[in-house]
């Protein structure tokens, strides 16, 4: 692992990624500290039981970064990565600092109630649940077909974006009840294109990928 100040390299990302999410299957894991304005977990960070998006093992990583340093810090290179992962057993934020060289995790905290924009990889798992909607899924499925004389079988097969969505934005309209939990659970909004084609409209559709529902709202 090369080790210097500048931005993380790919290799360096998945590397810290790994670290940081296997730190759930592993002892000695740093204590969780709380950060400014969140509620923090009293007992230690050992990660057990941590869930990914998909409901698989180990938490849903959604960032890697070099940390920041202090102006007076030493000029040596830095081993070290700020890795975020979402859990979504206990629907948590956890920062991790990894020392790349050692594989280890050098401190974590959990914060509640924050909610970063969704990574691909949660935005194809949104798209997952409203295919299995039997409301929402044939609509998106003939729009594609519409499109392309093709069946819509995997979200790979589509650009997306995402924004996470909080239950305060759907305050007075309707359905506003079947997300409230939204900034307690991670639920997101979806930007779905066909390539090459049109975009499909999900403008009135939160994902809820804490619960693994789907709501119509009229936003």
């Amino acid at each position: 692992i090369a080790s210097h100040a500048g931005r993380l390299t790919p290799d360096e990302s998945r590397a810290a990624s790994r670290i940081a999410v296997d730190a759930a299957t592993r002892p000695g894991t740093a204590p969780a500290r709380g950060g400014q304005n969140t509620k923090k977990d009293a007992r230690k960070d050992t990660g057990s039981g941590e869930r990914n998006a998909a409901g698989g093992s180990g938490a849903e990583p959604l960032d890697t970064r070099r940390p920041p340093r202090a102006k007076s810090a030493s000029s040596a290179p830095d081993g070290r990565a700020e890795v975020q992962l979402y859990d979504y057993a206990s629907d948590t934020l956890i920062t991790r600092l990894v020392d790349l060289r050692a594989g280890t995790v050098l401190d974590s905290a959990r914060q509640r109630g924050v909610q970063p924009p969704p990574t691909l990889a949660e935005a194809r798992e949104a798209v997952k649940i409203v295919l299995a909607d039997r409301r929402l899924g044939p609509g998106m499925r003939d729009s594609y077909a519409s499109q392309t004389g093709k069946r819509l079988t995997s979200p790979s097969q589509l650009l997306l974006q995402g924004m996470s969505f909080l239950g305060s934005r759907a305050k007075g309209v309707d359905g506003a009840r079947q997300v409230s939990r939204c900034g307690e659970h991670r639920c997101v909004q979806l930007f779905v294109r066909i390539p090459g084609g049109k975009w499909i409209d999900t403008s009135r559709i939160v994902i809820d990928l804490s619960a693994r529902h789907a709501a119509v709202i009229g936003l």
